[in-house]
């Protein structure tokens, strides 16, 4: 029998300070302490004891003033999803597109193997091997069906997009097989992003980290910051007093979360075709509501004074999406509130990917994952980490007018992925049935090309006769 595998690299992740604000934390957070307190503004560089008078007292709000930026590179897919992007909405982060990642085409099964000795060392080979084998038999779904998706995806543009050009068509036809062929793959894919947080966000976060690659990014993190407190005060040894010579008692090991968070998974139950939208509640009054004219593609609605009663008013749904992408991409929106999710047993069969009858590859690869998940060996957070992007969530979504506004206008678009778009059409669709066809709401949940009149995307404009849409219904149906 084959022992225990050690990990070639302890880490597969990669984190790197890329910015942060020019000035010392300390000083920053010294300065907005004095600044509540004082008659007249302070100036900068008189410290105070910001561990005992601010740290330890809860006032954390004196260290948001201090931001950083990291590339974090080599995280699983599952790990941004289910780890930095998953609770709080104290952080920027703009993150690779999957069309990007060398997972599909050109997967690197050693770089896979060693995320997993990584962070599950206590694992046989033959373990491991049989985690591979699962995640290669999603991808050789993924490049055995992509010629004929790529066909369909072309087919489908020129059917439903009679103004796309010839490029438009060679550029993103693959684009779009790959988007929903992606479903067939594993989101322990390495990806990358910039992330922007402020200290006191860091200190939660690393507190509160429940997944082993988010514990590992978190922890390099605080090295970095650490580090970068340390060479400021070699930069300036005159501000080298007890107050500025060390920020490690922000981040305690002993506050750290050890448990691992994972969604159950209730066994396989079959594939869905759509991803499902029900409005379970809302709290909206007509009169009420608050109009802006729109002139471009800033976002005012959160910032206009006479917008403000719209976010009191709000709009709660649930929705039943595929994991790696539709949910995903959600969680861009960080205004809108979300509960926890849940594993529900659904595996996500995009229309192409349904035209193509790829239903039976996606019935057993979910039984390959069963039974991963079903045998005692395998942690629960390592299955978390493996589920295929087509894996299906359930979870619901408080949102206030102005956010919804906001997301909307860029999720009821055809530029958007296709199943997102579907979820935004069929909510906006059960607000007219609540609320009224005639709710001046419903104006501004729509695309730019009917709310501004005009199409912001350039050469990415999505091609399609936007009068026959107006004419027969413009929320339609779509393939790509």
């Amino acid at each position: 029998m084959s022992g225990v595998k050690k990990a070639k690299n302890p880490s597969p992740i990669t984190v790197k300070k890329i910015a942060s604000t020019d000035k010392d934390p300390i000083t920053l957070a010294s300065h907005a302490a004095r600044t509540c307190y004082s008659a007249t503004v302070p100036p900068l560089g008189e410290i105070i004891d910001v561990e005992g008078r601010l740290v330890k007292t809860g006032h954390h709000s004196t260290l948001e003033h201090n931001y950083y930026t990291f590339n974090i590179d080599g995280i699983p897919v599952s790990s941004v999803v289910f780890g930095l992007h998953l609770t709080a909405p104290f952080y920027n982060t703009d993150q690779r597109s999957g069309r990007f990642s060398k997972m599909y085409d050109n997967p690197d099964m050693g770089e896979i193997e060693n995320i997993v000795y990584a962070y599950y060392p206590e694992l046989w080979a033959s373990d491991v091997n049989r985690i591979t084998d699962f995640i290669k038999f999603g991808l050789d779904v993924y490049h055995d069906s992509k010629p004929y998706i790529d066909k369909l995806a072309r087919d489908a543009i020129k059917a439903e997009r009679p103004h796309a050009s010839d490029k438009y068509i060679k550029d993103q036809a693959p684009k779009f097989a790959q988007e929903q062929l992606r479903m067939f793959i594993s989101m322990i894919a390495p990806t990358a992003l910039d992330y922007t947080i402020d200290l006191s966000a860091i200190g939660s976060f690393y507190r509160g980290a429940c997944t082993r690659p988010m514990r590992d990014a978190m922890g390099q993190i605080v090295e970095l910051v650490k580090k970068d407190q340390k060479n400021r005060r070699n930069r300036d040894p005159k501000n080298s007093d007890k107050n500025t010579s060390d920020i490690s008692y922000m981040f305690k090991d002993s506050s750290l979360r050890t448990e691992d968070w994972s969604p159950d998974f209730p066994g396989y139950k079959g594939v869905k075709t759509h991803p499902e939208c029900k409005l379970i509640d809302y709290d909206y009054d007509d009169a009420a509501f608050k109009e802006i004219n729109l002139h471009d593609m800033y976002d005012i609605w959160q910032y206009t004074p006479e917008t403000m009663d719209n976010s009191m008013m709000y709009v709660r749904s649930r929705v039943h999406v595929d994991v790696g992408a539709t949910y995903g991409q959600d969680q861009r929106h960080r205004s809108i509130k979300r509960s926890e999710p849940k594993f529900t047993g659904y595996f996500y069969l995009p229309p192409l990917l349904d035209a193509a009858n790829l239903k039976p590859a996606a019935d057993e690869f979910m039984q390959r994952y069963e039974a991963l998940y079903n045998d005692p060996k395998f942690a629960k957070s390592l299955m978390t980490m493996i589920a295929p992007y087509g894996l299906m969530v359930q979870y619901d979504k408080r949102a206030d007018l102005n956010a919804l506004i906001h997301e909307q206008g860029k999720r009821t678009c055809w530029c958007a992925q296709e199943a997102i778009y579907h979820l935004s059409c069929d909510l906006r669709e059960q607000l007219a049935d609540a609320i009224g066809h005639d709710a001046k709401l419903l104006k501004y949940i729509t695309p730019p090309c009917l709310s501004m009149g005009k199409c912001p995307e350039g050469a990415r404009c999505c091609g399609r006769d936007i009068v026959t849409a107006l004419q027969s219904g413009y929320f339609e149906k779509r393939r790509v």
